[in-house]
This record gives C-alpha cells, sequence and structure tokens, in this order.
C-alpha cells in the first residue's frame, strides 16, 4: 500500500500578483468610460432640451403668421402689445414684436411662460431659471439667471434679433 499525500492546490504569489495587475489595468481603462458616460448622458439631455425648444419656437411662430402677426421694428407698448400674443387653446403666449419668438416670461400675468409652453418633464438634479428675455435649463445653471459661458444648461434668449436663439453651454457637463 502506497500512502499518497495531495497536496493542496492554490494560487501561487506571482499568480495573485499577476491577476490584480490586469484588474488594476482594466480599470484604469473603464473607469474614465464610465465617468465619460455621466457627461455623455447629460449632453444628450441638453440636446434634447434644446430640439424641445426649438420646436416650440418653430411652432409659435407659425401659430403666430397664421394668426396675422408680423415682426415690427420697435415696441408698440401699451395695449398693442397685447396684440402680441398667440392662443393655443390651453393658454396664451406672449411673442416678442421683433422676431415672433415666445417670451420667456410674459408680462401679462394670465399668459404661458416658455417653460409652461413645452410642457416639459424635468428631474430633480434639472434646474431652471427664468426672466423675461432668458429661459435657462440644465444641471448647472447660473443662479443669477444670467447666461455665461460655463455650466451644463441650455439658454433661450428670446429678445435676440432677428431671430431669437437656443444655446447649448456644455463646457462643465
Amino acid at each position: 500500500m502506497t500512502l499518497q499525500i495531495k497536496r493542496k492546490q492554490g494560487f501561487t504569489f506571482v499568480e495573485l500578483v499577476l491577476v490584480i495587475v490586469v484588474l488594476g489595468v482594466l480599470a484604469l481603462v473603464a473607469l474614465p468610460r464610465l465617468l465619460d458616460v455621466t457627461t455623455d448622458a447629460r449632453i444628450a439631455k441638453i440636446t434634447d432640451i434644446a430640439s424641445q425648444m426649438k420646436s416650440t419656437i418653430t411652432l409659435v411662430q407659425n401659430k403666430a403668421r397664421v394668426s396675422g402677426l408680423r415682426p415690427v421694428a420697435t415696441n408698440p407698448g401699451g395695449s398693442a402689445q397685447v396684440a402680441f400674443a398667440v392662443d393655443f387653446g390651453f393658454g396664451i403666449s406672449e411673442v416678442d414684436f421683433r422676431n415672433l419668438c415666445p417670451e420667456s416670461q410674459a408680462e401679462i400675468g394670465d399668459r404661458l411662460n416658455f417653460l409652461e409652453f413645452m410642457n416639459l418633464s424635468l428631474s430633480d438634479d434639472i434646474s431652471t431659471r427664468v426672466n423675461n428675455q432668458y429661459t435657462l435649463i440644465g444641471y448647472d445653471v447660473p443662479s443669477s439667471g444670467v447666461p455665461t459661458n460655463q455650466g451644463c444648461y441650455v439658454i433661450y434668449d428670446s429678445f435676440g434679433s432677428p431671430n431669437c436663439t437656443v444655446t447649448e453651454v456644455t463646457v462643465d457637463c
């Protein structure tokens, strides 16, 4: 009878170090890609919001023209300014006299502001700032409500001439 001694099978120190090195290299390659996914997702959301803004602008401008409105060079002011409104049945949107773009925030209290007109469903991590000229929507919006070239958001400028503008700021996404 021969006595057989079973050796315990396991990994050598060199094999363990090699596995750790391989995992480290994979982590170095994969981690930046995972971080880029967050950045890419934010930029995609900003682009989506900008596209919705542009579609809304086109819709309002076309409805204004069909309603008989035409851009004018100077602010008609007073009661004539009231004529620069477009009724959509669910609400009325004021338009700028220069370009027939929907105003960011209407001066007349019962009018739709631009965000209400768009009917966006915004998540908790997206913030907005609105004044009469600008609508800012995004992840890193200036608290002043005045656009800058820093942050991660969309700028809608309703007073642009000859046309309103939608600008994506993605520097800090």
